[in-house]
């Protein structure tokens, strides 16, 4: 199964770095022969291209929901995510629509796609370091991948 570990975030913003690091640890600590690690800090219509051609897709990155803990790391599916494929603005779609408009368009796309993200608590400072509680979550992060991986 040919398999794409995507780390989504901006590298200088503090916890919005969070998806990124824990893909490079994740390289780190992986037989690479049938799994991919990218990162990435745009979205929208550009995933179509960084999604074609996988059978699974792993999403990394951050979100700020100030309901639980930060470095609480959630897991999504994509059926957890909105299921009505829309456009976000007129440069920008959603997930589920990148992918149901690659699949419109002839490419093959990912069956299975996984969405962890690491919750946050600042991502508008400019800094090459995480937050503590973010920090905290890394190793624990890649540990919850790793085991979905092998």
């Amino acid at each position: 199964m040919k398999t794409l570990i995507l780390g989504m975030g901006n590298p200088i913003l503090t916890d919005d770095r969070v998806g990124i690091l824990i893909a490079r640890k994740l390289k780190e600590n992986l037989d690479l022969k049938d799994i991919d690690v990218k990162e990435t800090n745009q979205a929208g219509f550009y995933l179509i291209d960084l999604l074609a051609g996988y059978d699974r897709v792993i999403i990394i990155d951050s979100i700020k929901t100030k309901k639980n803990r930060v470095g609480t790391i959630y897991r999504f599916s994509l059926e957890d995510l909105f299921t009505t494929p829309r456009l976000v603005s007129i440069h920008e779609i959603d997930l589920n629509t990148a992918i149901e408009l690659g699949k419109k368009l002839g490419l093959k796309m990912p069956d299975e796609v996984i969405l962890y993200a690491v919750e946050i608590e600042d991502n508008t400072t400019f800094s090459e370091k995480c937050t503590p509680d973010v920090e905290r979550a890394i190793p624990l992060a890649v540990k919850m991948i790793l085991e979905v991986i092998k």
